[in-house]
């Protein structure tokens, strides 16, 4: 949590130097829902659609945020949807998210919203298999909920802040070392999370994120709990003013992290930024209907 402190503290202290844009726009008027695996209290508008794409699960689609309404905004995991006709027992995944409005931003109260996410696991499936790690959940139920604040605490500067459990049916951590292991399986467990993290808009096409957390998190190693987390990264939209919308919505994020898991001693690290998954973020208009007399 310090970590992330000092980076509110360093990125507004540089705002002035870059200056600002007056107006609103590219990655300055998007609404970001999990920015460097951070949590928000933002919610999409009706029919507005982000989709996701790693390259990492090329050729299947990989997840998409779909705005319901104002105050809804689901989450449609598309990779065990589709993933799982393909492995035994050929069945898709059950995964949704859900996240609802509370409240706007009221002075110094902050903007709120529940998020809930279920996933159902047919079979075992690692997460981590590295040469010093495994993380492994062995089928079963995994459900998170989390209540999500968030601050606009300038022009284009905003904190987020998130607490909340989650239930893990099956779930093996350890190492991977023979001469000095260390591991522990967890069944029908419930653990704590939470989160806090901060993000900085200073031009239409860049935007700079950090976060801090403990436990489940939602966009990399998700619904994996008893985690320490810090992350940083960059939204880029290189083609926000371009006259095809194709391009004019295109999004990427750059992400580098550090995790630490207690119960296997053990982490996994990417300090320079990677390029997780790219995406698209548009409001789908209904078309017209043409007057007739």
């Amino acid at each position: 949590m310090k970590v992330t402190l000092l980076l509110i503290v360093v990125l507004s202290s540089f705002t002035s130097l870059l200056g600002q844009d007056k107006q609103r726009q590219g990655l300055q008027a998007d609404i970001f829902l999990h920015p460097a695996d951070g949590f928000t209290a933002y919610t999409l508008k009706k029919r507005e659609v982000i989709y996701n794409q790693s390259p990492f699960t090329l050729p299947i689609p990989s997840w998409a945020w779909w705005g319901i309404t104002d105050n809804i905004t689901a989450e449609i995991d598309l990779l065990p949807l589709i993933g799982g006709l393909f492995q035994e027992p050929y069945l898709p995944v059950p995964s949704f998210n859900f996240r609802f409005r509370l409240a706007d931003q009221q002075g110094i109260w902050p903007a709120l919203a529940f998020e809930t996410m279920y996933q159902h696991l047919w079979r075992t499936q690692n997460q981590a298999d590295q040469d010093n790690l495994t993380i492994e959940r062995q089928g079963g139920n995994s459900w998170y909920n989390h209540l999500n604040a968030s601050w606009q605490t300038g022009e284009n500067t905003y904190l987020h802040f998130s607490v909340g459990v989650t239930y893990t049916e099956n779930l093996l951590i350890e190492n991977r070392d023979t001469a000095r292991y260390v591991g522990r399986f967890f069944d029908r467990t419930i653990n704590p999370d939470v989160s806090l993290s901060v993000d900085w808009r200073p031009k239409p096409w860049l935007s700079v994120h950090g976060t801090s957390s403990y436990g489940t998190t939602f966009t990399y190693l998700d619904n994996i709990p008893r985690k320490y987390q810090l992350s940083y990264g960059f939204r880029l939209a290189p083609f926000y003013a371009s006259r095809y919308a194709f391009l004019r919505y295109f999004r990427t994020e750059l992400i580098g992290f550090y995790m630490y898991f207690p119960d296997a001693q053990e982490e996994l690290a990417s300090v320079v930024p990677i390029f997780p998954y790219f995406y698209w973020q548009w409001v789908w208009k209904k078309k017209s209907k043409p007057v007739t007399n």
